[in-house]
This record gives C-alpha cells, sequence and structure tokens, in this order.
C-alpha cells in the first residue's frame, strides 16, 4: 500500500465536475492532477560552473546553486554527476575530473541538503525529480556495490516519508510498468514536498541495480526502462524531435526528461529544439540557460508566465490551470 494513503484526504470534489480538487498550495482549486499531468523545467549538470582554464563550448554556462535555482529560477528538475572518491568514502559531484570539475556542491549531500533546504522552506513544491549519473570509470559503483552507498547518501537527507519511491508508486500493481499505465501517478496532492530519484544509465549500471529487484522493490531511485520492461516508469528521450518514441512513453504513463537545448542552439539564437521540447509533452524539459545570461545572449528556457510548473500540453485534463497547480 503506498505509505500516503495513511495521511488525510487532501483532494475534495469539484462541484459538477466529478473529480477531485488540487489546492497548489495557495488555496485554490482545479482539477486534481497527478506527477505525469505537468510540466517543468530542469537543468543539465545542474550543479556545473564554467572551467577557469577555458574548455569546449558545451563547458561554457554557469548554474546558480541548487536551492537558489528551485526558489528564484522555479527549476524543479536536477541532474547531478557523482565520483566516488574512496579516500573520503562519499560521493563527489562534478563533471569532468581536472578539466571541468568546477561545482556549486561538491559533494552528494551538500547538494542534496540544498535542495532539502529549498524543500523545507516551501512544503507545497511539486516533486523536485533528481537524476543521478555515475561518471567513475571501469565500472566502479558496480564492481565497488556502491550503488547501496548511493542509496544510502540520499536516504541521509531524504528519508523515505520526504521521498517518491517506486514502491509508492507501483502501489498493488505486479510491476511498475503496470501501474503507471492502468493505475497512473499519485495525486500531487499526495506528493508535494517530497523529492523523486532516478539513475541516468540505461546500460550497464541501470541493469545491475534493476538485476535483484526487476520491479524496484526496495529501491529509491527509478530506472530508466522501455514502455515494455517491468521497470519501466521514468524515460530519458533526449531529442525533443523523437515524436514517436515521446509518444509511446506517454501513451504508457512514463514521465519523461527530454533536453530542450544540446551545445549550439543557445549561441546559435536557434529556438527550434526548445520549443518542440515545451510541447513535445516531455514532464521535464532540461536545459543549460534556466535564466537569461550575457552570453549567449538572449537565451533562456521558462514556462509561460514564469510560473514553476504548468499543465502538461499533452496528459493534463480539461480544466487545467497553470496558476493552480503551484504558488
Amino acid at each position: 500500500m503506498r505509505r500516503w494513503l495513511l495521511a488525510p484526504l487532501l483532494a475534495l470534489l469539484v462541484a459538477g465536475a466529478g473529480c477531485a480538487s488540487d489546492d497548489g498550495g495557495g488555496g485554490e482549486t482545479g482539477p486534481a492532477l497527478r506527477m505525469n499531468q505537468i510540466q517543468v523545467v530542469g537543468t543539465h549538470n545542474s550543479y556545473h560552473k564554467r572551467p577557469k582554464t577555458g574548455g569546449p563550448k558545451d563547458w561554457q554556462y554557469d548554474h546558480a546553486p541548487l536551492d537558489v535555482q528551485a526558489g528564484d529560477l522555479g527549476v524543479r528538475q536536477f541532474e547531478l554527476d557523482v565520483h566516488w572518491n574512496a579516500e573520503a568514502g562519499k560521493f563527489e559531484v562534478h563533471h569532468v575530473t581536472l578539466l571541468d570539475a568546477e561545482t556549486t556542491c561538491a559533494t552528494l549531500q551538500a547538494c542534496l541538503s540544498a535542495l532539502r533546504s529549498f524543500s523545507d522552506a516551501n512544503p507545497s513544491h511539486v516533486p523536485l525529480w533528481v537524476w543521478i549519473e555515475s561518471k567513475d570509470a571501469n565500472d566502479t559503483i558496480i564492481d565497488g556495490n556502491l550503488l547501496d552507498k548511493l542509496e544510502a547518501e540520499i536516504a541521509a537527507i531524504w528519508p523515505a516519508e520526504r521521498r517518491v519511491d517506486p514502491d509508492d508508486v507501483r502501489g498493488d500493481a505486479p510491476d511498475l510498468m503496470t501501474a503507471v499505465q492502468n493505475e497512473g501517478w499519485p495525486l500531487l496532492s499526495e506528493v508535494r514536498g517530497r523529492a523523486m530519484f532516478s539513475l541516468l544509465d540505461g546500460d550497464k549500471v541501470r541493469d545491475a541495480y534493476v538485476a535483484a529487484h526487476p520491479k524496484l522493490e526496495g529501491r529509491i531511485l527509478f530506472a530508466e526502462g522501455k514502455p515494455t520492461d517491468p521497470w519501466a516508469a521514468a524515460s530519458k528521450i533526449d531529442d525533443p524531435f523523437a515524436a514517436q518514441a515521446i509518444a509511446d512513453a506517454l501513451a504508457a504513463g512514463q514521465l519523461i526528461r527530454t533536453r530542450a537545448d544540446s551545445t549550439d542552439e543557445p549561441w546559435a539564437g536557434d529556438t527550434k529544439r526548445r520549443e518542440q521540447a515545451l510541447a513535445s509533452g516531455a514532464q521535464a524539459c532540461s536545459t543549460d540557460f534556466p535564466q537569461e545570461v550575457a552570453e549567449p545572449a538572449g537565451y533562456s528556457v521558462t514556462l509561460p508566465g514564469g510560473v514553476a510548473a504548468r499543465c502538461n500540453p499533452v496528459t493534463a485534463p480539461a480544466g487545467c490551470r497553470d496558476a493552480d497547480i503551484e504558488k
């Protein structure tokens, strides 16, 4: 049973609408929304600072600290690259060791603490979605049984009652794939103030993570998968022009992260990819530029009206209003 079913029922019936309502954390009401029926802006390599030694164009961006991104810029999806420091016995967060290692939070616990501080101060926010990618070479995270250590570091900052875990979404369904296709994701009113964690890997690390728990029983992280995989609930489809793949994943109830920009578009003033990402129905549109900066000038990725979350252009129900989702 989902643990929040024991909490007081927060959704009320909308008169004449035949559906529940969600107060959006601000007293207004509208159709009940599930986690997959909204859209947010996310950041790519959310900890990143420009390297002091220069480097290629795709390293030339600065992110604000994570709590500032969440509080001032309305970012709700984040991406953290982790490297295991065996001597210190902890996960560090940066992009490429030595070459591109400038970061706003040097360790995983520091990064997660910054997000937790924002959440504690803003308990009605829609769930934060945090992708974690192992950047260690030679499969260190697999061979060293570090996936359990990764979960332990997450749990130390974000305890179970502040997370959305695979067990919560699966409920009594036989697997996650069936749960999101048939029962759907939790209502926002049930999961405000929480965070959801996903493993940004669709290869060996993902396979090792799900090997003993193909339904992600007892796991903290969601794992990438095709709509036919039993653990499938979240997917990374970086190309927003992959229309059929996104449509199939949405039809299967999956949460999708796509990329609103890569290396070239912001610098060229090309907004086609950004507009396609926002129109695609992907629940999170990740960018290197969640606010306008001096260089590249005139480019940013924000939601209309400056909201932190809006009605998903593909999956939201009729009557959904952006202003009702999060204050």
